[in-house]
């Protein structure tokens, strides 16, 4: 999840939580206030009927109905009920006249002297009064209709604001929060495609005083460390690898004119075959150093142009072959009925992976052969290079892409272990990929590297460019 949408999610979520509960204490608060409200009206009517009592020595139904005729209480399905002392009931305006009520009820009442209490819709207040020197027991149960009415009003009102609100919120805020982080997105899209070419061009910003332009004033500070080290560490490698060259180059020449120009005893040409031989070996270190301290991805991909794969196989063994007359290759294609072969890369970097894959295999195979199958399908092309050799250990098979990583199987032979490191690169170039499988019960080495056919590989730009 982006930095945008946990912004935007925890202040949305926030208030809306913060906005609920201001919701629910309207609410509730206009709940109390109703009940108070109710409440002292029914207070009212039970004074009113003390009253009423009090003026009307022998009250019935109809001198209750004329007492009471214009008196407005704002009552719903009203009931009234009295007792006397006796807890007898002695006026009622329900009809029913087998009207009971709980006792416990009347107890409540005739300790606590006023009691208020709900049944099902009815809300009933009990309250006992002294009239004229006589007891009585007065209850009053009726409906706040319009009341009620109101809260379920109110509830739909706060709910339909609060859905509306939190909607309102979540759009406006997401919005607000990519208007203000879209320098942000401005600065990854520059760091992005910042590389090893591009390490001198500093990251622009039009701020002055925010964060980000804090940011990126240390990203540039950075960046600037960065590239004096890489310009530094690859002018070292460069001038290094190309002094040492010319050197060697000597060295080479004049160990082959002693070997053939003066008769040397078996031992003398011995130690001379030796010392060619590692002469040689720091020839291939510095060229690999050199070549490695060139690679640039970003800068060769502007040469990089439709080959066929099979084509650069071939050359690339005749390459190892010179090295290694004895190397044998078998060579096949699988995959669809009629192949393009065709990939898009340098021919040069490719030629050079498999150079050195072929020569890994005659180096460390039991017999110097190599097979080589392509597998071409509608969105890649798989090549797989085996051989057969010692195996390896688990842990060398975990390092075995690493600069100067050497398996056990190799402590003999010479090599710069730079060769396989070099072929990583060289695929990583290329938006492509290698991998290495061991056949352990048959002693094989596998590479299996897999390119983009171009048709794949355009499509795929254009959906990142969309």
């Amino acid at each position: 999840m982006t930095l945008k949408k946990k912004i935007a999610i925890g202040f949305s979520i926030a208030f809306s939580i913060l906005f609920g509960i201001a919701m629910l204490i309207i609410y509730y608060a206009s709940v109390d206030f109703r009940n108070d409200q109710f409440r002292q009206r029914l207070i009212d009517k039970l004074d009113y009927i003390s009253h009423y009592i009090a003026n009307t020595p022998s009250f019935d139904r109809e001198s209750y109905k004329i007492y009471f005729q214009d008196i407005e209480d704002g009552l719903s399905y009203e009931d009234v009920i009295i007792l006397d002392k006796n807890k007898k009931l002695i006026f009622s305006t329900v009809k029913d006249k087998t009207i009971a009520w709980d006792q416990r009820i009347i107890n409540r009442l005739e300790n606590e002297k006023r009691i208020f209490y709900k049944q099902d819709q009815y809300e009933i207040l009990g309250k006992y009064y002294l009239i004229n020197q006589q007891a009585y027991y007065l209850l009053v149960k009726a409906q706040d209709y319009s009341g009620n009415e109101k809260l379920d009003h109110l509830a739909i009102v706060l709910t339909i604001l609060f859905l509306l609100s939190a909607l309102l919120i979540w759009f406006f805020s997401y919005n607000l929060i990519l208007r203000l982080l879209s320098p942000l997105d401005r600065l990854k899209n520059d760091i992005t495609q910042i590389n090893a070419s591009k390490l001198t061009n500093p990251v622009k910003y039009a701020g002055n005083t925010d964060e980000i332009a804090v940011l990126t004033q240390a990203f540039n500070t950075m960046l600037k460390r960065l590239s004096n080290a890489f310009e530094s560490q690859k002018e070292f490698n460069s001038s290094a690898s190309h002094e040492l060259r010319t050197p060697l180059a000597r060295m080479s020449f004049q160990l082959e004119n002693l070997r053939h120009q003066h008769q040397l005893d078996e031992d003398v040409s011995h130690i001379l075959d030796n010392i060619s031989k590692e002469t040689q070996h720091l020839s291939e270190v510095t060229n690999s150093l050199m070549l490695l301290s060139k690679f640039d991805s970003a800068t060769l991909q502007t040469t990089y142009q439709e080959e066929r794969i099979d084509e650069i196989i071939f050359m690339a063994y005749e390459k190892a072959v010179k090295t290694f007359p004895d190397l044998q290759i078998d060579f096949s294609i699988k995959g669809v009925a009629d192949p393009t072969l065709s990939i898009f890369c340098s021919a040069q970097l490719i030629e050079i992976a498999f150079v050195n894959l072929f020569k890994n295999a005659a180096l460390y195979s039991y017999h110097p052969e190599v097979t080589v199958v392509i597998h071409e399908s509608s969105s890649q092309l798989k090549v797989v290079v085996s051989s057969h050799g010692a195996p390896l250990s688990t842990n060398d098979q975990k390092r075995i892409f690493e600069a100067f990583s050497r398996g056990e199987n190799a402590s003999e032979i010479t090599g710069s272990g730079l060769g396989l490191r070099i072929v990583k690169r060289i695929m990583d170039s290329h938006q492509a990929s290698i991998e290495y499988k061991a056949d352990m019960q048959q002693s094989t080495h596998i590479f299996v590297l897999k390119f983009p056919l171009p048709a794949a590989k355009e499509a795929n730009i254009l959906t990142n460019a969309q």
